[in-house]
């Protein structure tokens, strides 16, 4: 009997020592994250808004001024306006999850964002990290950071023509 209580004393310390996963490559919100991208490439505005909360934090290529979801979503209309088409390259294409010291559930998510501009086809390819603080299935804050360099010029290019303005950038 005392062996026994033994063991079972040694197998409740050996359960209370294991940490929990902190890292993933797959878990329910990357499975959002996903459809998340999805309603973007689609055009969906409508499931894309609904995943943020009306309170949502969005930070592009910035640390300090946040955006609502409406006013990011108005950017990236404006942006895709002038485009013919947009997509995020599948290869290559990386998501993880982490949950952080605080216990928040943060998706990563890196690629490489493919569109062509209408006024001269000019394609252009630029890498893309966002990083998404989910809560309860939705999104919470938002950190996204690209280099908006090649597009600036492209649109310079035409603006020298008369069809845009670089301001239109994010």
């Amino acid at each position: 009997m005392k062996k026994s209580a033994l063991l079972l004393v040694a197998f409740l310390m050996f359960l209370g020592c294991q940490k929990e996963q902190r890292y993933t490559t797959s878990s329910p919100e990357i499975d959002i994250a996903k459809e998340h991208i999805q309603s973007y490439e689609d055009g969906d505005w409508e499931t894309w808004k609904k995943q943020y909360t009306d309170d949502s934090k969005i930070y592009h290529n910035n640390w300090d001024v946040a955006r609502t979801s409406t006013e990011a979503l108005n950017g990236h209309k404006l942006i895709i306006s002038r485009l013919s088409s947009y997509e995020y390259l599948d290869e290559p294409i990386f998501f993880e999850m982490i949950i952080d010291d605080n216990g928040k559930k943060w998706v990563n998510f890196w690629a490489v964002w493919q569109g062509t501009l209408k006024a001269n086809n000019t394609t252009l390819k630029i890498p893309v990290h966002l990083s998404i603080n989910y809560k309860d299935g939705k999104v919470v804050e938002e950190y996204g950071f690209w280099d908006t360099s090649k597009l600036v010029e492209a649109i310079d290019e035409i603006a020298i023509d008369g069809d845009m303005s670089s301001e239109l950038i994010e």
